[in-house]
């Protein structure tokens, strides 16, 4: 006696669309569809899109002579900071599409320990003073995965010193 797809058990007819659903499911995740997201090669922020919540616009922004890109907020007050010492900042981290992946408030760093964007990008301000930073990936984290970040990833960073030890 031949069924009909009618007359098919219901359950047969879910398991052929589960299975059809897992197909289609684990073939697009092969895929990488985000294709202004990193790549093989170092980001270049000159080149990129940011995300509209970001307020990136690297036209109006200042560029130090290895490629961080900044522009000042409020200045602060006081002796601009230089070198590699200690300083207090609260800060958000950012990707370029707006996903967050750091912040801190009131926290101590010691610029030496930290990627050559932000010992770049730091240098000059105040206390008080707020800093937005745009990293490209060769002076950020480069071509590694550092805990939520993928490789070769511009970062964008909003920074305030609260303080200088």
């Amino acid at each position: 006696m031949r069924m009909s797809l009618n007359s098919r058990p219901a359950y047969r007819v879910a398991a052929r669309s589960v299975v059809a659903l897992l197909a289609v499911v684990s073939l697009t995740s092969c895929l990488n569809l985000n294709v202004d997201g990193p790549g093989s090669e170092p980001s270049d922020p000159a080149h990129e899109s940011f995300d509209a919540s970001l307020h990136v616009d690297i036209s109006t922004m200042q560029r130090t002579p290895s490629g961080v890109y900044y522009k000042d907020g409020p200045l602060g007050d006081g002796a601009p900071f230089t070198g590699l010492g200690t300083l207090t900042i609260t800060f958000v981290g950012f990707l370029k599409t707006g996903a967050l992946f750091q912040q801190g408030s009131d926290v101590q760093i010691t610029l030496g320990n930290e990627t050559v964007g932000l010992q770049e990008g730091l240098q000059g301000m105040r206390v008080g003073g707020e800093r937005l930073l745009v990293i490209p990936s060769a002076l950020g984290f480069g071509n590694t995965v550092t805990g939520t970040v993928p490789p070769n990833s511009t970062l964008v960073y909003d920074i305030v010193v609260t303080s200088v030890p």
